[in-house]
């Protein structure tokens, strides 16, 4: 498969898996004490590693990203993050300004007073722009956010306790994700128990999984037996703690003496913690578990109706839940027997490894880290450092190792953040028409799941985007039984969409304008275009500064922007040029893949563009952007080297 298309810009991915190298970690692989120090963590890390290491740790890294990094060293950038303060209700907060901003005349009220008296806000709206303002809310907090560790881990929980538009009344009721990703966040750096408790209240997820309006055992008009909804208890165990099956602290399922796997639960299980989980409705809900099309609080936690609670005694997992207990005791003892179960710490620690730094850990990566979370009581901080501070991880980036493949969505905001993005100052809401300014510092993204076949909170089913045990179908992984759960959703038509919105972020002006088109700044000359500008298109600015002083230094030997040694024809001296070209691509490779690709994919690159650099109307500065830049950019984005981490 040739390096670079003229048609997509693609590297097809099956073009490396071959060079997936899966485990890794070499010698330190056998090690299963954590680590008591840290002296493998080099203290000066180059600029590829640094790379790769924020690309796992954050949304995406600028050149200041890295060098802020190199400066201060991985264990106090790390211990930094892990010390930042959270930021109480930011994504339901940034939801609200964004809802103002688009619909002043519907919601009308402060921040405060939607915060603080949930009639105000959102209650008895039902509109289905709801989730564009959360959707809008996800990308400017995450883009925007000081703390990116804590919201890098956020999203990770987001794909392990999942919640989903595919009930179609979030769908509508799309508040509820903002108040779903700020428990996530909340309780990043917390304790993963207390994660638990709340999620099992979230109005969201009660919804989501129909425990909201869960009766105890009653009899029906027609006399018939009515039992609790089984969904959560069911998904709480099986996605959210202990999985299917019993492991050993490393990961590796437990086996009884037939060599059979042990199941972690029973349906008897199931049943009795469905009795937990009765009794729980909406805030502001007019019938107990029946939501109307204007009520219900889907940003508050979920409340108790004693009437409708199972005060009974139950026996859940080989242990006693004494009768008598509230609705919110009674779900804090179960999760208290939950988290007592030894598959719990090896289920979500080999998770989140596999969400934030490796597909394939090896068991004893997996046992330090578990050894971890059991012993610091479930405590997310300490935990999460183990994750990115482990000798096996550091191994495979010192190395250069592949181990782990990019989600799209992902691979498209580290290209945003490497390209400085910006959100739009202003736009227009109605173009042909008098339309309202609108002036936000938010950006605005569409069709982000179709493009990618994920975005945030729209997984598919309660699984996730995709399957943690998937193996592509190639010798390479069949025989080494090596998992790549993104390639699932990575087909050839979402590569091809990557690249077009590449395309279009870098090129097209109804999309992601360039900085630099800006005239020294001048935003109103292209932003009163309302053709361009209208609401519906996607609103962010992006950067190429640097690729422009990198091909004009080689070029002109300054970057005063006029090109003047661009070639005109094809019959003129392309020498300098053509230098600039091959330090241009040697840039870009650096940027955004810290240096991975191949003598032979740059060399390819190089071919297919030293010709058209004369061709083209327009200044040369356009030409420069239109015939060097943007192409390499497009490619080395869309590259092998770029899609792995």
């Amino acid at each position: 498969m040739p390096f670079f298309s003229k048609y997509t810009g693609v590297f097809f991915l099956v073009a490396i898996l071959f060079a997936f190298d899966g485990c890794g970690g070499g010698g330190s692989q056998e090690n299963d004490t954590p680590a008591s120090t840290y002296a493998y963590i080099p203290r000066d890390v180059n600029h590829t590693v640094a790379l790769r290491f924020l690309n796992k740790a954050t949304f995406g890294a600028s050149k200041n990203d890295i060098k802020n990094l190199q400066r201060k060293g991985i264990i106090t950038w790390l211990d930094e993050e892990l010390a930042k303060p959270k930021t109480n209700d930011i994504y339901l907060i940034n939801m609200i300004n964004i809802a103002k901003t688009y619909e002043p005349e519907r919601f009308t009220y402060s921040v405060d007073d939607y915060l603080t008296d949930n009639e105000h806000v959102f209650y008895n709206q039902e509109i289905f722009t709801l989730f564009k303002y959360f959707r809008d809310s996800w990308f400017s907090t995450t883009l925007e956010a000081n703390d990116q560790l804590r919201h890098k881990v956020t999203y990770a929980l987001s794909q392990i306790i999942v919640e989903s538009t595919f009930d179609p009344l979030l769908k509508i009721k799309a508040e509820s994700f903002a108040h779903y990703f700020d428990v996530l966040y909340r309780n990043a750096f917390g304790s993963y128990k207390t994660l638990l408790e709340e999620i099992s209240i979230n109005p969201g997820m009660g919804v989501y999984l129909t425990h909201y309006g869960n009766k105890k055992k009653y009899k029906n008009k027609n006399g018939v037996w009515v039992y609790p909804d089984e969904n959560y208890a069911r998904e709480i165990m099986q996605l959210f703690s202990i999985g299917l099956n019993k492991l050993n602290m490393d990961g590796t399922p437990k086996k009884d003496a037939n060599g059979n796997l042990i199941p972690t639960y029973t349906q008897q299980d199931v049943n009795e913690l469905a009795r937990v989980f009765t009794g729980w409705d909406l805030k502001k809900s007019k019938r107990f578990g029946v939501i109307g099309n204007k009520d219900g609080d889907f940003t508050h936690p979920m409340i108790a109706v004693d009437t409708y609670h199972d005060f009974g005694e139950k026996h859940l997992l080989g242990q006693t839940i004494p009768s008598g207990l509230s609705p919110k005791e009674d779900i804090k003892k179960a999760i208290e027997i939950i988290m007592s179960q030894p598959s719990v710490a090896p289920y979500i620690s080999k998770k989140l490894i596999m969400r934030l730094t490796k597909s394939n850990p090896s068991p004893a990566y997996v046992k330090r880290v578990a050894t971890t979370f059991k012993a610091s009581n479930w405590d997310m901080k300490q935990t999460i450092k183990a994750i990115f501070l482990d000798p096996e991880l550091w191994d495979d980036l010192k190395n250069n190792r592949i181990i782990k493949f990019k989600e799209p969505l992902l691979a498209y905001m580290q290209f945003l953040k490497a390209m400085h993005v910006k959100p739009m100052p202003y736009w227009y809401t109605e173009p042909n028409k008098q339309g309202r300014k609108i002036t936000a510092q938010f950006y605005h993204f569409k069709n982000i799941n179709k493009d990618f076949a994920q975005a945030p909170g729209e997984a598919p089913t309660v699984f996730n985007f995709y399957d943690d045990e998937f193996i592509p179908n190639d010798d390479n992984f069949k025989k080494r039984k090596l998992h790549a759960p993104e390639v699932q959703i990575q087909s050839d038509a979402i590569l091809i969409n990557i690249s077009n919105r590449i395309r279009r972020a870098l090129f097209d002006k109804e999309q992601g304008y360039r900085i630099d088109a800006l005239q020294n700044g001048d935003y109103d000359a292209f932003l009163d275009d309302r053709r361009i500008y209208k609401d519906g298109k996607e609103k962010f600015l992006i950067d190429a500064k640097e690729e422009y002083e990198v091909f004009e230094k080689e070029l002109d030997g300054d970057t005063n922007g006029d090109f003047v040694n661009m070639p005109k024809w094809e019959r003129d001296d392309q020498t300098k040029a053509n230098n600039a070209l091959r330090a241009l691509i040697n840039f870009t490779d650096e940027k955004f893949t810290g240096g991975l690709l191949s003598y032979e994919q740059k060399q390819t690159l190089y071919n297919n563009l030293k010709d058209t650099l004369y061709s083209g109307g327009g200044n040369n500065k356009a030409k420069a952007y239109k015939n060097a830049i943007l192409p390499i950019i497009r490619a080395i984005v869309t590259s092998d080297a770029y899609m792995v981490e």
